[in-house]
């Protein structure tokens, strides 16, 4: 049933983040073709396409981790038996865990401040606000942890995670 839960969730937000790019894409396209053929770029386009490679990196975080489509290095892998296997994979999501624990504590306090004194990006006629950023940012650091905290339960009882391939 979590499991269920956990994989619909993250990859809705993964569907999300792809949709996200595409929009980022059409929007350099906008910003490209006005500046080459009427001299009106759009303005804010860097600032809204470096917030917005945070997000969708982070957005997608999660789905790609649970789904175990990370890069990882199979040589050593494949020739282990299940408990040397097992053992990588559980130290793998302690890392994983650290990791994830470490973004959200260290990031915790600069969102806090972000929304306090409504932090922006850019200066002239647009300026991006960076707290909605920051705020996907732990939330999602967040959820990869869970994602990490479930396989290391996987690694541990020795049962798999569902896959769909």
């Amino acid at each position: 049933m979590i499991d269920n839960v956990f994989n619909s969730v993250t990859r809705a937000c993964s569907t999300i983040a792809a949709f996200w790019a595409m929009a980022l894409a059409f929007l350099i396209l906008w910003d490209i073709t006005g500046r080459a053929f009427f001299n009106a770029p759009f303005d804010g386009t860097i600032e809204i396409v470096a917030n917005s490679m945070v997000a969708i990196l982070f957005l997608q975080m999660p789905y790609t981790i649970y789904r175990g489509a990370h890069l990882r290095t199979a040589v050593i892998y494949q020739n282990l038996n299940d408990y040397g296997q097992r053992t990588i994979d559980f130290i793998v999501a302690l890392l994983g865990i650290w990791f994830f624990y470490s973004i959200v504590l260290g990031s915790w306090g600069d969102m806090i401040i972000g929304w306090d004194v409504d932090e922006r990006e850019g200066e002239g006629s647009i300026s991006v606000p960076i707290y909605p950023v920051r705020t996907l940012l732990v939330v999602f650091a967040g959820i990869s942890l869970i994602s990490y905290l479930i396989l290391a339960w996987y690694a541990l009882t020795g049962s798999r995670p569902p896959r769909e391939d």
